[in-house]
């Protein structure tokens, strides 16, 4: 009884042992899923904006969920990997006694615990950790990728909607003056040829809004679903979009980019997965310790005999080490792991250097996008709508034929349309630069 209690009492304290380097991490997990639990929006109201959307997404996205329960299922493999291996119990029958000269030997009883050699219980435990962290950034990438995909279907309806808005607008007043061309062309004073063009106009602006109205559709499906919501769910969208400045220079920008993207920190994470795999494999050339007890049940000895230890069971203790001989065949591994731990590095150094350039371009189509929209509001809005505004008064001074009006008139929907998707493709891209860098750097208060 009192082997069993101290065998209890060495296996209670490595099992609180081997659970304490993982606390922290799985208190992480905890933080996280409570913030979760505390921010959880059951429903989007009318009002919603793009912050309850990328909200809501968070907390109902299946995909989201599975890498969320995969960093969770890694923490749970930190401590069996850090625990011993089960000990092994033997029982053997003697179908034919052997008669020794304090009685027979009827059965025997066997325990045997093998240690690994020293610090690979441990390897393995920070491995398995390692791996876990692994998981917690495969799960903030999927975060900030799910979150992106929200922020730019949201953005690409806004522009759905502002197109619809904008080529409205224009046909309500092509249409306006087609009915001024057709009173000018029955009042005798004009040609039967700018009807014509009136009405070819209103075709093709009634073309392009069926197509935007159809468009509807898939795009609320496309923020649906990585709402994870029915696809048939309303989404309501601003009638402007609040930009803020951007005061970040590049190369702030950079050392954010390397310091808490979550792709460069998932590679971080797998090379130093991979040295420690690398210096696993250099304890496998140590050899692993077994420690056993025997146990032999000895019946009585015969009658007539009774020798001084008639009965006695004997107990025996043994130790045995396995022979790690194939050298060649441990080199190997300890190559191999070396080898893997050298391409996580440059795998690190190779997205280092691809997302760096991806952030310089998406730096250069934002300053574009914001050169395009200051463009288009500053010069050639204004001067297509004065540009149509002459067309008319000329038009109906008779100064001039309707199809300069037409012109006119497409040229300004064509600027409206361009102006809008150059706003829409600032908010865009100030999205995917958050993305890259892995962090917001705008606040909703810094919007107007």
């Amino acid at each position: 009884m009192r082997l069993r209690e101290k065998i209890a009492l060495l296996s209670g304290l490595f099992v609180g042992c081997a659970t304490a380097p993982e606390q922290p991490a799985l208190q992480v997990w905890q933080r996280q899923e409570q913030q979760l639990q505390e921010s959880e929006p059951t429903t989007l109201g009318a009002d919603a904006g793009l912050t309850d959307y990328t909200r809501y997404a968070q907390w109902h996205n299946p995909g989201l969920k599975r890498a969320f329960m995969r960093w969770k299922s890694a923490l749970e493999r930190v401590a069996p990997a850090r625990a011993l291996a089960d000990p092994r119990l033997t029982y053997g029958y003697f179908v034919r006694h052997v008669e020794t000269r304090v009685g027979p030997q009827e059965m025997r009883f066997g325990a045997a615990q093998t240690f690994p050699w020293k610090g690979t219980l441990d390897l393995k435990g920070r491995i398995a950790l390692q791996g876990a962290e692994v998981e917690r950034q495969r799960y903030e990438m999927a975060r900030r990728d799910l979150v992106f995909r929200v922020v730019a279907a949201y953005y690409d309806y806004y522009y759905l909607e502002r197109a619809f808005f904008v080529t409205e607008g224009n046909l309500w007043l092509l249409a306006y003056l087609e009915e001024v061309a057709r009173a000018r062309y029955r009042g005798g004073i004009g040609a039967h040829e700018a009807v014509l063009k009136a009405q070819v106009e209103l075709g093709r602006l009634e073309d392009r809004l069926r197509g935007l109205r159809e468009m509807r559709r898939p795009a609320t499906a496309r923020l649906n679903a990585a709402l994870g919501r029915s696809i048939l769910a309303a989404v309501t969208v601003p009638d402007s979009l609040p930009l803020a400045a951007f005061p970040f220079a590049q190369e702030e920008l950079v050392a954010r980019l390397q310091t808490t993207n979550p792709r460069l920190q998932l590679s971080l994470a797998q090379s130093e997965a991979a040295a420690l795999e690398a210096e696993l494999a250099g304890k496998r050339r140590y050899p692993d310790l077994t420690l056993a007890v025997d146990y032999i049940r000895t019946g009585e000895a015969r009658l007539g005999a009774s020798p001084v230890d008639n009965g006695k069971d004997p107990l025996v203790a043994m130790a045995s080490i396995n022979l790690p001989i194939q050298r060649e065949s441990y080199r190997a591994q300890e190559r191999a792991a070396a080898a893997n731990h050298r391409a996580a590095l440059y795998s690190h150094q190779d997205e280092v250097a691809r997302l760096t350039a991806e952030l310089e371009l998406v730096l250069y189509k934002r300053r574009d996008a914001e050169g395009r929209a200051a463009l288009y509001r500053d010069s050639l809005l204004p001067k297509a709508e004065q540009a149509l505004n002459v067309a008319q008064q000329a038009f109906a001074a008779g100064r001039s034929d309707f199809l300069s009006v037409i012109d006119a008139h497409r040229a300004l929907l064509e600027f409206q349309l361009a102006y809008e998707r150059a706003r829409t493709d600032q908010a865009l891209y100030l999205a995917e630069i958050e993305k890259l860098a892995g962090a917001s750097l705008i606040t909703e208060e810094d919007k107007r």
